[in-house]
Parts: C-alpha cells; structure tokens; sequence
C-alpha cells in the first residue's frame, strides 16, 4: 500500500494543476469581475488625477501577467477625472507587474506641462507587493492606500506638490 502512496500524490498534484489551468482559461472567458477570482494574483488600482492638468498616456505594458478583459489603462485621465485599471496573472505560479507613464498637458498652471508622471506595480507569487512611483516629477506627489494580499486594491491619487 505504502508504495502507490507517492504515485496517488503525484496524481493527485498533476490533477491540481490541470483544474488550475482550467480555472485560468474559464477566467478569461467570463466577466471582468470575475476574471480576477480565478487569478493566483491580481492589482486593480483606482487613479484619482488631482495634478492640475490634463494626463496623456505615454507608454504603459505588463512585465507579467495580463490585463483584465476591459480594463486597460484610459489614454487620457482629464484634471480631476479617474481611471480604473487592473492586471492579473497568466500562468501556473506567477504574479502580475506593470507600468504605466504620462505626460500632463493642459495645466491650470503652465510650468507643470509636459512633466512626467508614473507608476509602477508588482503583485509577485511569492513574496511582497510593492509600488513606486520612480520617474515621477517632483511637482508632483502621489498618495497611495491599500494595495496588499493576492488580490490588491490600490488606490493611487497623484496631485499638485505645492
């Protein structure tokens, strides 16, 4: 008995990983709030622009993962406007990390024009969260609240640094 114990777990570990691999290719397929579910990890992060101008997107991309079906970064975030965006794993054992950059135009104040703001987060499998806004001007400061466990809900608000 005891020698077809290793083999019923390796069975049973292989079986785990074909209903995870079911799981991931059912998120897809379903709804945007439910998509994140089945994800091993996932960051939806809430932007609030309170910076005086008006954000145009630059660049943005996925070290790792996927966006969530529908919620891709907006191109433009207008002065006192938000955006909703949310990446999440692909993969067997793997997290989601992204940026996204902009450039502000459109300022009630016009020395802080085409200045850079951006952000950076990383949602790994095994380890901590984290995010950074490194690259950002200094006319500019960022608030950050939440955005811990698997499945992070980060807000963001980027505003005037007086």
């Amino acid at each position: 008995m005891r020698r077809f114990t290793p083999r019923l777990l390796a069975a049973a570990g292989v079986a785990a990983i074909g209903l995870g691999t079911l799981a991931t290719g059912t998120a897809s397929a379903s709804s945007t709030s439910s998509a994140a579910l089945f994800a091993a990890r996932s960051t939806h992060v809430k932007f609030h622009n309170g910076t005086g101008c008006q954000l145009n997107r630059q660049s943005y991309g996925l070290d790792h993962g996927i966006w969530s079906q529908g919620l891709e970064p907006n191109a433009t975030v207008y002065n006192k406007g938000d955006d909703y965006w949310q990446s999440e794993s692909n993969g067997f054992m793997t997290g989601t990390e992204g940026s996204i950059t902009y450039r502000t135009s459109n300022c009630e104040e016009g020395w802080r024009n085409d200045r850079t703001i951006r952000m950076h987060w990383n949602n790994p499998y095994v380890g901590s969260n984290g995010r950074d806004t490194d690259g950002t001007d200094s006319a500019f400061r960022s608030v950050f609240e939440g955005g811990g466990g698997d499945n992070a809900l980060l807000l963001w608000g980027e505003y005037k640094n007086p």
